[in-house]
């Protein structure tokens, strides 16, 4: 089974707010995560590599 991680968790990894991860998704940036039986967003290890292109391509994109 693949390793699932919650919002909590993806923000430590990425290094940032949940205001982010919700926002790339509507303007999608992101693919909307699974969701568990509460409803609570799952994310998988490859949503995680995603966000960390999109910090990596916005950082570049910013010091050109």
């Amino acid at each position: 089974m693949s390793q699932y991680h919650r919002v909590k968790d993806v923000e430590k990894l990425i290094d940032r707010d949940k205001t982010t991860l919700f926002r790339w998704e509507k303007e999608g940036k992101i693919n909307p995560p699974i969701r568990d039986s509460r409803g609570w967003r799952l994310y998988t290890e490859a949503d995680v590599e995603k966000m960390k292109q999109l910090i990596n391509f916005n950082i570049g994109f910013s010091q050109s």
